[in-house]
């Protein structure tokens, strides 16, 4: 692949992720039952997705040294501040039955009805766990064993229930399937044939694609089964979209800041969720009913974490899994 088919693949990327924070963020924030069902449908299945779709192999021990930097760190980093955070100041105000001994358990352990500060956080851990897996199950046999594993644990995912496991184990079983997508489109070169296509056609199936996503979701079609083909119709339309825009910058940025939005929104709009509120006299549930509040709460919500992300990254990178450059002594740094 040369440059400048790697450097579009990254910037439609990054798109894909930007749209897929947005949906979690304003899925997040609303009450309208339509747009809560459709988000739902597909969303967070979208970022396992967009992962796959950039998988390369890697021995399996370097790839648990850089998903330990990339995901444990700013997990554990904002997990713990969080924590602080809702055991000093927001426990007064959004009261909880779990104590602060179990919440720092489920912060340590990764399972998700344990993070009653911030539930958002769940994500990580089960993406970490998802990606080590799939590629150490590649480094085995390769990917054949990998697709066959996927498939194995949505089987296990529909008829087995489970209860809530460390790292998110348990929803690992019901997200590989959509990393193997990713991989498996990547595999296929799905970018690149649906690029070839004439702008009407190209159009035309992204209509199709999400009035159908609209549809199944409107209609319930999201359980057992269901739910693997409804979100990859949903995945699919957002896919295909991100590949027409090709470039925005304001999208690629919120695509490549996504780590530090999910990890940081749920303080922020329910702190704007009660300014509102209190603004325009109304309760915060009939605030989160009405689409004209929650779209500038959700823009709000993705400046404030945006600025944090620029904080963040210039004065302790490691907390989102960056390194510090190193100042070089006999070379002057270049802006």
């Amino acid at each position: 692949m040369n440059e400048h088919k790697t450097k579009s693949r990254i910037e439609y990327l990054d798109i894909l992720r930007g749209f897929g924070i947005i949906f979690i963020v304003v899925g997040h924030i609303t009450y309208d039952q339509a747009v809560l069902k459709w988000l739902y449908s597909f969303h967070v299945p979208l970022f396992f997705f967009a992962a796959g779709a950039v998988y390369n192999k890697r021995p399996v021990w370097d790839d648990l040294k850089r998903r330990a930097m990339t995901v444990l760190i700013p997990y554990y980093s904002f997990g713990v501040l969080e924590l602080i955070y809702w055991q000093i100041l927001e426990r007064r105000f959004r009261p909880s039955q779990m104590s602060f001994g179990k919440s720092a358990l489920g912060l340590l352990i990764g399972q998700y009805d344990l993070l009653d500060f911030n539930s958002h956080l769940w994500f990580l851990p089960c993406f970490f766990v998802t990606v080590l897996l799939f590629n150490a199950l590649v480094n085995l046999r390769g990917k054949k064993l990998a697709y066959a594993a996927a498939i194995a644990m949505i089987i296990v995912y529909i008829f087995i229930p489970m209860p809530e496991l460390p790292f998110g184990i348990n929803r690992v079983f019901g997200h590989i399937f959509f990393y193997a997508a990713g991989v498996l489109a990547s595999d296929f070169n799905l970018a690149e044939k649906y690029t070839k296509q004439n702008t009407a056609l190209k159009i035309t199936e992204i209509c199709l694609l999400l009035a159908a996503s609209v549809a199944l979701s409107f209609f319930g079609l999201t359980f057992g089964a269901l739910h693997f083909i409804t979100a990859l119709v949903g995945i699919c339309g957002v896919f295909f979209a991100s590949l027409l825009i090709r470039r925005c910058r304001p999208l690629q940025y919120i695509g490549r800041i996504s780590l530090v939005i999910l990890c940081i929104h749920g303080p922020v709009y329910r702190i704007l969720i009660k300014l509102f509120s209190f603004i325009v006299r109304m309760e915060s549930d009939a605030v989160r009913e009405r689409l004209y509040w929650v779209i500038p709460i959700a823009v709000l919500t993705l400046v404030i974490c945006a600025g944090a992300y620029e904080l963040i990254d210039r004065t302790v990178p490691i907390m989102i899994g960056k390194k510090r450059e190193k100042k070089s002594c006999d070379k002057p740094r270049q802006l």
